[in-house]
């Protein structure tokens, strides 16, 4: 009964922690390169953030329902929050003079913004993802309380309904040692995203900034 539990809790973690920085990602960069967009949905998006995520998990789970795959959304949704504003600030804060260079050196679109806009974009999004991971495994464990999963929350309040308190202790430790983890790995993703390249000799001793793909003598 415990592995099927951890495997459920998990499960929903990932897949919607990876869910929400898809969909942050994608929307938090349309708002911040495309002042339309951010005029139309901003005031929405401001309103919809300071809402306490926990607040939207029983509506959620009412419309929803109570399987895997609506439990993974519910997070999805709740955690989005966090990448999409940060995103949307590093959206806006990209250089102008970074993508005026990059016209002028005569990169394409797609080079313009796998070499210059995604890496500039790469610690504020990380930043996001960061603040979703500890969001997204409350959210999943209080989606097993309010009974629309089998996870370790539903673990949790079912020895806390027999007063046993061994077993609630040991699962709130293997909480605690996911979300260590998570922080540990994330972290160290983020550290790798934002260290500047050394191509070495393939560029005749030259380096490039990973933001700006400018070569400077080293």
């Amino acid at each position: 009964m415990l592995l099927p539990a951890i495997g459920q809790t998990l499960t929903t973690f990932v897949v919607a922690l990876a869910l929400a920085a898809f969909i942050g990602a994608t929307v938090g960069i349309a708002i911040g390169a495309s002042p339309r967009i951010d005029r139309t949905l901003s005031p929405t998006v401001d309103f919809l953030a300071a809402v306490p995520g926990a607040a939207f998990v029983p509506v959620a789970v009412l419309i929803l329902g109570t399987s895997l795959v609506s439990g993974v959304a519910v997070v999805a949704l709740v955690v989005s929050w966090p990448i999409l504003l940060n995103t949307a600030t590093a959206m806006r804060a990209v250089p102008a003079v970074r993508l005026d260079m990059s016209r002028t050196l005569g990169l394409t679109i797609g080079e313009r913004w796998r070499k210059v806009v995604l890496p500039t974009l790469a610690p504020g999004i990380m930043l996001g993802v960061r603040v979703a991971a500890s969001m997204a495994l409350i959210i999943t464990l209080l989606v097993d309380i309010l009974g629309a999963g089998e996870g370790i929350g539903r673990l949790l309040v079912e020895n806390q309904q027999k007063f046993d308190a061994r077993a609630v202790w040991s699962l709130l430790l293997i909480v605690g040692t996911v979300g260590y983890l998570t922080s540990a790995t994330l972290a160290r993703v983020a550290a790798q995203l934002t260290r500047p390249t050394d191509y070495g000799s393939a560029t005749a001793g030259r380096r490039f900034h990973p933001l700006t793909q400018i070569r400077t003598q080293p």
